[in-house]
C-alpha cells in the first residue's frame, strides 16, 4: 500500500511539477507572513528558567512577600584595589562610593507616583553604607573614642547597640584582636562588593537600568575609571547584552559554514547533472531546508512564542539535515537513469527512497518534538522550531526539490540531442564494484567480526570512562561568549561566593514566641539549616528575631527597674511581640518584616519574614544545587512555618538535580519512538532490533566523548544528545532497508546496500560538518557543544552504520535477514538489471 501511494506521488509530481512548485511557494509565503511581528526573548534568565517547577513556585512567594510583579533584576559591582592593599582606605572607599552613588541615582529615581524601581530593595546595601559612615566619623581619631558603643568588626559590627551583619559587603577580611583607634578590629579587606536589584515591569525601567549598567560596562572594559581601584560589573542586562553578541557571531560564522556547503552541494550536483541545470538544482536543494525554517519561524511567531539567540542555529541544522534528501534523491534519480519516461522514473525513485527518507525525516522529527518537553524554555523551543522545519523540508523534499529536478530533466527528454555537455551515466542498479566486494569480504570474514568486537569494546570503554566522571552542573554563563568581560565578573564572584553565599527563608507563618516550645522548634529548624556542612554558624546568620529578642528583654528590664521602685513583685521575662511596632518604628520598619493589621483582629500582627543563611563553598553550581535541595528537605520537616527557600537562580539548579534522570528518560522515550517508525517500514522484528541497538551504541558513545570533550551533564547535552539520537537513524535505516529490501545470498545483499547507499551517506554527513564546522570557533558553550555533538555523531554514525551495522547483519541467517511481507522485498521496484547498459544521460 506504501508503494502504491508512492508510485501516484511520483506520477502525480512528474505530471504537474509546476504547480506543486507554486503550491510549495505560496505556502510558505503564507506561513512565513507572520515573521512581520517576530520577537526575541533577550532576558537569559528567562531563556534557562523552567516554568514549572519548585522554584517557580518559591518565586511566587518571594514576589508576594515583596508585593512585585515579576522577579527583580539583579546586578553587582565588585572593587578591587590596584595595588593590592587594602579596599578599607579613604582613596580607595571614596571612589567605591563614585560608582555606587551613579547606579543608586537612577535605581532610585522617584517616577510620578513616588516609587522607585528599586523598591522594596534599595537598602540591600545599607549596612555597608552604615558602616563606611561610622568608619569615616572615627576615621582621624588618635585615641579610642569611648563615648560611643561603636565596634567596627567582621562579619558583625555594633553600631547603636545593634548587631547588624556586614559579611555580604567585604570579603577576603582580615581582623585583629585588639580594637584600634577607630573603633575597628579590620586590618585588611580584600574587595568590596555592592548589590542592586531594580524592577523591569515598565520599558522605562528596563531601559534606565540597561543603560545604566552597559555604560558601566564600557567604563570596566576601558579600565579608565580611576587610579586606585579597578571594578567588575555583572547584570542581568549585561548578560542579555552579551548573549545576542554571540549569536549575532554564530549567524555570521554559520553564514561561512552555508558558502562551503554550497561549493560542496555544488560539486557533488555537478557530478550528476548537466550545467545548465545546475544552478536550478542547487537552488532547490538548499532553498528547500530554508523555506521549511522560515516557516517554522513564521508558524512559532503565528502561535506567540518569543525566539531565543540560540535558534539561530535551527536553518543551517535544518539545511544540513535536508541537502542529505536531495542527494540521496539525485542518486537514485541517477541509478534509475536508464528509464526514458520521467513519470515512471520519478515514481521508481520515489518508491526506492520514500521510506527510508519518511523513516530518517519522521524520527529527526521526533527526536526534536521529544526535545521540546526539556524544562529549559531556550533548549525547549529550539527543539520545537527544528521539529516543525525537518518535518516541513520533509514535504519540500517532494513537492519542491522534485518538481524542479523533474524540471531540469525536461529539455534532455525532449531533444536528446541537444543535451548538456556535462552528465554522467547510472552504473546499473545490481552492478556492484569490485571495493564494495572486497570490504564486504571483510565484513562478512572473521577477522572483521574481531576487528570490531575490538573497537567496539575499546570505544564502550572510553566512553564509559567520561560517562562517570560527567559532571551535573550548568551556568548561564554557557550561553553568552567565553571572550565576554564578564567572564572576569564571574571569575571574581565564584571567590566570593566560595566565602559568602546567602539563601533567603521566607517564613510565612512566624512562630508564636511567647509559646516556648514553638519558639525552641523554630530554632531547631534554624539550628538544623546551620548546621549543614555548607553552612556558617549562628554569628552569621541574618535573624531579626535575635537583635528583637534582645530589644525586648531590655525593655523588660527597664519595666522590671520601675516595678521595684514602685514596690510591685517582679515579673519573670517572656518574649512576645508586644514591643514589636517600637522595635520597628527604630528600624525604620525594613521590607523583610511584614507586621500588618490583621483584617480579623483589627490589630497590626506578624505575618511573615525573611532571614538569611549564610553559606560558603558555593562558586560551583552543582554545589548550590544541593545545598538548596538540603534546604527545601529541612523546612519541609517544619511544614507549620510553611517556609520556602528563595535562590534567583534556583529554576536552573533544579535541572542539575534532574538532568541524568531527565536524560535517561528521554533517551528512552526517544529510542523507542524510533523503533516504532522503523517497525513500520521495516517488518523484520530483529533487523529493527538491530538498528535500535546501533541508535543506542551511537548515543552511548556521543555522551562519553563529549564528556573528554569538555562537556558537562546539562539541560544543553540533554538536547544535544536528543538531536544525535535523531541524527544517528540517518546513518543506519537506509542501509538497514535496503538490506531487507534486497534478495539473494546475504553477503550479496550488504554489498549491493553499501553499493546504493554509502556514497550519499558520507555525503550527507561531510556536508553536515562542513555546515556546521565555523561554529566551533564562537566562544559560546551552548553552541560549541552543540557543533562538537554534530561532528562525533556524523563520525561516530558512519563508524556504525557503514561498519558496524553490516557486521551485525551479516550475522543473520537468511530465513531471519528477509522481511515477513513480499510488499518489503519488492518495495524498491529495482528495474531489471539487464536495462542498465541502456542508461541514459541525467539531469
Amino acid at each position: 500500500m506504501y508503494d502504491r501511494l508512492n508510485r501516484e506521488l511520483g506520477f502525480s509530481l512528474a505530471t504537474r511539477p509546476a504547480l506543486y512548485i507554486v503550491l510549495s511557494v505560496l505556502g510558505t509565503i503564507l506561513l512565513s507572513a507572520s515573521l512581520v511581528r517576530i520577537e526575541f526573548e533577550t532576558d537569559i534568565r528567562a531563556s534557562f528558567s523552567p516554568k514549572n517547577s519548585k522554584a517557580t513556585y518559591e518565586t511566587d512567594v518571594y514576589n508576594a512577600f515583596y508585593n512585585i510583579s515579576a522577579l527583580p533584576q539583579r546586578s553587582f559591582v565588585l572593587f578591587t584595589s590596584r595595588d593590592n592593599g587594602s579596599m578599607l582606605r579613604p582613596i580607595t572607599i571614596n571612589e567605591v562610593m563614585r560608582v555606587d552613588k551613579i547606579m543608586r541615582d537612577k535605581l532610585e529615581m522617584r517616577n510620578h507616583e513616588g516609587k522607585r524601581s528599586c523598591d522594596p530593595l534599595c537598602d540591600l546595601n545599607a549596612p555597608f553604607h552604615l558602616f563606611i559612615h561610622e568608619w569615616r566619623k572615627f576615621q582621624n581619631d588618635s585615641a579610642p573614642n569611648n563615648a560611643t558603643d561603636t565596634v567596627l568588626h567582621y562579619p558583625t559590627s555594633q553600631f547603636f547597640s545593634n548587631d547588624v551583619f556586614i559579611g555580604m559587603n567585604m570579603f577576603g577580611v582580615q581582623t585583629a584582636p585588639e580594637m584600634f583607634a577607630n573603633r575597628s578590629h579590620i586590618t585588611h579587606v580584600q574587595a568590596v562588593i555592592l548589590w542592586y536589584m531594580s524592577q523591569v515591569d515598565t520599558t522605562e525601567r528596563r531601559e534606565v537600568l540597561k543603560e545604566t549598567t552597559l555604560n558601566l560596562f564600557e567604563v570596566s572594559k576601558a579600565g579608565n575609571f580611576s587610579e586606585h581601584i579597578s571594578f567588575e560589573i555583572f547584570g542581568d542586562e549585561i548578560a542579555n547584552a552579551e548573549m545576542i553578541r554571540g549569536a549575532l557571531e554564530a549567524t555570521l560564522l554559520m553564514s561561512v559554514g552555508f558558502g562551503l556547503l554550497l561549493v560542496f552541494v555544488t560539486w557533488v550536483v555537478w557530478n550528476h547533472c548537466s550545467i545548465k541545470a545546475m544552478p536550478a538544482v542547487v537552488s532547490a536543494a538548499v532553498l528547500s531546508p530554508f523555506f521549511a525554517a522560515a516557516a517554522s519561524f513564521g508558524i512559532l511567531t503565528w502561535l506567540g512564542f518569543k525566539m531565543y539567540s540560540i535558534m539561530c542555529v535551527t536553518p543551517f541544522l535544518v539545511l544540513g539535515i535536508g541537502v542529505d534528501d536531495a542527494f540521496i534523491m539525485i542518486h537514485s534519480w541517477n541509478h534509475f537513469g536508464y528509464i526514458e519516461n520521467k513519470s515512471e522514473r520519478l515514481a521508481r525513485v520515489i518508491v526506492a527512497v520514500g521510506p527510508s527518507i519518511t523513516i530518517t525525516s519522521l524520527t529527526n522529527t521526533i527526536a526534536f518534538g521529544i526535545g521540546y518537553a526539556t524544562p529549559t524554555p531556550q533548549m525547549s523551543l529550539f527543539c520545537l522550531c527544528t521539529s516543525i522545519a525537518v518535518l516541513l523540508d520533509f514535504v519540500l523534499t517532494f513537492t519542491l526539490f522534485a518538481p524542479i529536478m523533474v524540471l531540469c530533466a525536461e529539455s534532455k527528454d525532449k531533444d536528446s540531442s541537444n543535451s548538456y555537455s556535462l552528465s554522467l551515466q547510472s552504473s546499473g542498479p545490481k552492478e556492484t564494484s569490485e571495493l564494495f566486494f572486497c570490504y564486504t569480504k571483510f565484513i562478512c570474514s572473521a577477522k572483521g567480526r574481531v576487528v570490531a568486537l575490538i573497537a567496539m569494546c575499546l570505544l564502550y570503554l572510553v566512553s564509559g570512562v567520561g560517562i562517570v566522571s560527567m559532571r551535573s552542573t550548568f551556568e548561564p554563563a554557557k550561553a553568552f561568549p567565553s571572550d565576554s568581560p564578564l567572564a572576569n565578573s564571574l571569575y571574581y564572584i565564584r571567590a566570593v561566593f566560595n566565602e559568602f553565599f546567602p539563601m533567603n527563608v521566607i517564613v510565612n507563618r512566624p512562630p508564636n514566641i511567647s509559646d516556648v516550645e514553638d519558639y525552641d522548634r523554630f530554632y531547631r529548624m534554624v539550628t538544623d539549616l546551620e548546621e549543614l556542612p555548607e553552612s556558617y554558624n549562628r554569628d552569621r546568620t541574618v535573624l531579626w528575631l535575635i537583635a528583637y529578642e534582645k530589644f525586648d528583654r531590655s525593655v523588660h528590664g527597664v519595666n522590671q527597674l520601675l516595678n521595684l521602685l514602685t514596690l510591685n513583685d517582679a515579673v519573670e521575662y517572656q518574649p512576645s511581640f508586644n514591643n514589636l511596632q517600637t522595635f520597628l518604628d527604630q528600624l525604620l520598619h525594613p521590607p523583610i518584616i511584614k507586621y500588618e493589621m490583621s483584617e480579623l483582629s483589627g490589630v497590626k500582627e506578624l505575618k511573615a519574614f525573611q532571614m538569611t543563611v549564610i553559606a560558603s563553598n558555593m562558586a560551583e553550581w552543582a554545589n548550590r544545587a544541593q545545598y538548596v535541595e538540603k534546604c527545601r528537605s529541612i523546612l519541609e520537616g517544619y511544614p507549620e512555618y510553611n517556609a520556602t527557600i528563595f535562590d534567583g537562580d534556583s529554576a536552573i539548579l533544579d535541572l542539575i538535580l534532574t538532568v541524568r534522570k531527565d536524560l535517561l528518560g528521554s533517551i528512552a522515550v526517544t529510542v523507542s519512538c524510533m523503533a516504532t517508525v522503523c517497525l513500520f517500514f521495516i517488518t523484520n522484528k530483529i533487523g529493527v532490533a538491530i538498528i535500535t541497538y546501533i541508535i543506542s551504541s551511537t548515543c552511548f558513545t556521543l555522551v562519553g566523548i563529549l564528556s573528554w570533550w569538555g562537556a558537562d551533564m546539562d539541560p544543553v547535552t540533554m538536547v544535544d544528545v536528543l538531536i544525535a539520537t535523531g541524527f544517528s537513524v540517518d546513518y543506519t535505516a537506509h542501509i538497514a532497508y535496503h538490506f531487507y529490501s534486497e534478495t539473494g545470498p546475504t553477503p550479496e545483499r550488504i554489498s549491493r546496500s553499501l553499493h546504493e547507499m554509502c556514497g550519499p551517506m558520507v555525503q550527507a554527513g561531510s556536508s553536515t560538518i562542513l555546515c556546521m564546522l565555523p561554529l566551533v570557533f564562537v566562544p559560546t558553550y551552548a553552541i560549541v557543544a552543540f557543533a562538537k555533538t554534530v561532528f562525533i555523531v556524523v563520525s561516530v554514525g558512519l563508524f556504525h552504520g557503514i561498519f558496524l551495522l553490516p557486521v551485525l547483519l551479516s550475522f543473520m541467517p537468511r530465513k531471519l535477514a528477509s522481511c515477513r511481507s513480499q510488499n518489503c522485498e519488492t518495495s524498491l521496484m529495482t528495474a531489471d538489471p539487464h536495462k542498465s547498459s541502456q542508461a541514459k544521460p541525467l539531469i
